[in-house]
């Protein structure tokens, strides 16, 4: 829709039927999809301002750029993988069902009260405050790592649980609630925070397996 504003606001319902759904509402535009995606096409949105989905049923998702923000408020269920960049922020108030790898990244903040889980990795950054809420726990196939770079903090109520694979804290982290933190399986994979703990009086509890390594640096 060019450079200036100009919104896609689609009111129902979109059946794909497996081809690819392409937005573009610039930078000053709004994307709003008040119905559900279905039929598996991949789905992918180049820029927009406030972007807001429902339910996505999609091969995958790739959303290239977000002026302000981006908001999930229906599940996510991808075939293969699930990349958002916002230069503001990502809320995700409905589950990831399916996916291979996850890619979140905010130039503010990220804000994740519902599951995520996929077959693959999971990668989660901001430049302001992650805060997951106690019902967004993440299962992945892969690794899970927070912060790789950027320099926002993190405040997590959520558990993680991988198939022997690391997980990695980059920056501080402060508990909202109990946490579990389990590399599973019996093989090599490592719990790693390169940063502080504040846990405010709530449980911590970490299990890198027989062979995974935990440290706290």
């Amino acid at each position: 829709t060019g450079g200036a504003a100009g919104d896609i606001l689609i009111s129902s319902t979109i059946a794909t039927g497996g081809n690819a759904l392409n937005l573009d509402a610039g930078a000053l535009g709004n994307v709003t999809l008040s119905g559900a995606v279905t039929g598996g096409g991949a789905m992918t949105v180049r820029d927009g301002a406030v972007q807001s989905y429902q339910a996505l049923t999609v091969g995958s998702l790739n959303i290239q750029d977000a002026t302000t923000s981006v908001t999930f408020n229906g599940a996510i269920a991808a075939t293969t993988t699930i990349d958002v960049d916002s230069g503001g922020s990502i809320t995700q108030s409905a589950q990831i069902t399916s996916g291979t790898n996850v890619d979140y990244d905010a130039g503010t903040t990220i804000g994740i009260t519902a599951a995520i889980g996929v077959s693959g990795t999971v990668d989660i950054d901001s430049t302001g405050v992650t805060t997951i809420g106690a019902t967004g726990d993440i299962t992945a196939g892969g690794a899970v790592t927070f912060g790789a770079s950027k320099t926002g903090t993190l405040t997590t109520s959520g558990d993680i649980d991988t198939t022997d694979d690391n997980v990695t804290f980059t920056r501080a982290v402060t508990l909202g609630g109990a946490v579990d933190i389990d590399t599973t399986g019996g093989a090599l994979g490592n719990i790693l925070f390169s940063s502080t703990i504040a846990t405010g009086g709530n449980a911590l509890n970490l299990d890198a397996g027989a062979a995974g390594n935990v440290t706290l640096s």
